[in-house]
């Protein structure tokens, strides 16, 4: 659950695009500005007053000086280069960090780990002293017995060793006292 909010976080980090923004700034300002300077074309046309009429001239010239910022602002846009910020950097390594155990402990949990351990040939040494000894008890020339083998595996490995202990039962009793009339 939290990988999905994390890799939705850095999608729409990654779809928060600064020049896409400015551009869309860029053009809603020119458009606004054409606006205008049509408006004051028209408040000037229409009225008969000369002090109107000539801030209406003036109204439209600083309009079109907007509408050329705006074509500059998109003319020098190409230039600019959005960058992600660090903490969403450091958010996409640890999600690929949080993936990479994520998939190690599958492997391994699996077993799929453990056998590409063999094929590659690494392989543990307390495995590799427990099939040694495996090896001495089932040759009859050595006097090692399962006993031995048994108490060394036991003696070598914890978990083998809880395993061991509860698979223990208690023996049935299979002999009663005696009844006293």
């Amino acid at each position: 659950m939290i990988r999905c909010l994390v890799f939705l976080l850095l999608i729409a980090c990654a779809a928060c695009s600064p020049s896409r923004a400015i551009a869309v700034s860029a053009t809603e300002a020119g458009e606004r500005a054409g606006t205008i300077a049509r408006l004051a074309t028209h408040i000037g046309s229409v009225s008969t007053q000369p002090e109107v009429v000539a801030d209406a001239a003036a109204i439209v010239i600083e309009a079109q000086r907007i509408e050329a910022a705006a074509g500059a602002i998109h003319n020098a846009l190409p230039g600019v280069e959005d960058q992600t910020p660090y903490w969403a950097v450091l958010l996409g390594y640890i999600a690929a960090a949080a993936a990479l155990v994520a998939v190690a402990a599958i492997l391994w949990q699996t077993g799929i780990g453990a056998a590409i351990r063999v094929a590659l040939g690494w392989i543990p040494r307390p495995s590799l002293r427990d099939a040694a000894l495996a090896r001495d008890v089932m040759e009859t020339s050595n006097p090692a017995t399962i006993r031995e083998y048994i108490a060394a595996k036991r003696a070598s490995d914890p978990v083998w060793e809880a395993a061991w202990k509860r698979t223990e039962e208690p023996k049935p009793c299979t002999t009663l006292p005696p009844l006293n009339p």
